[in-house]
């Protein structure tokens, strides 16, 4: 009897765990149509408002950080795996690797390793196989969250191909005769002004 309720409350918890792990929250970056998907609760420091081409997100055992490029003739798999490299000699990462993992809609090139403190580093880049974008994707992490970190990566998408239904197209205001007829007017006095203020000189 013991058992079956030590059997009951190991499942429980195993369960708990489970409902923890899949509570997930799609992110966008609207500027440039990206959405991943990642653990909720995460935040946005105010500071990186202030750069169009960067973003970040904090968890309590993770931050991610963001940067957008543009393909140019050196976005290829030789000099971003060198990239990587040399990324990764910047933070003092040792024990790293590169990695593979797929991403639909991306060439994705990442490599980890362990960061100078212990945590861990995972770095990519997403190679957009519609666009110009490029993805740079820094998450710094605790032991353990190596699987949520690569699902965060996987969940990666753009959204770029929307187009307008052109059957759409928004209608053309008319200006009624008065608006038009105080627009003349308007535009008459502000050159009087003009001419006032040269005559002034």
């Amino acid at each position: 009897m013991k058992y079956n309720k030590l059997l009951a409350l190991v499942a429980a918890i195993i369960l708990s765990m489970a409902a923890t792990t899949t509570q997930a929250k799609i992110y966008t970056w609207d500027k440039f149509n990206i959405a991943f998907e990642a653990p909720e609760g995460g935040r946005v420091p105010f500071s990186f408002f202030q750069d169009p081409n960067s973003a970040q997100v904090e968890w309590d055992e993770m931050v991610m950080t963001l940067q957008r490029y543009i393909k140019n003739d050196n976005t290829n798999k030789k000099n971003l795996n060198e990239r990587l490299k040399s990324r990764a000699l910047g933070y003092n990462m040792y024990d790293t690797k590169l990695n593979e993992l797929k991403v639909k809609g991306f060439k994705c090139f990442s490599l980890e390793g362990t960061m100078p403190d212990g945590t861990r580093c995972v770095i990519a880049y997403l190679v957009s196989n519609k666009t110009s974008t490029v993805i740079e994707v820094v998450v710094n992490y605790l032991l353990g969250n190596q699987d949520v970190v690569e699902d965060i990566i996987k969940s990666f998408s753009e959204n770029n191909n929307q187009q307008p239904n052109e059957r759409q197209k928004p209608k053309q205001k008319i200006q009624k005769k008065e608006d038009a007829e105080k627009q003349e007017q308007e535009i008459k006095r502000e050159k009087r002004r003009q001419q006032e203020k040269v005559f002034e000189c």
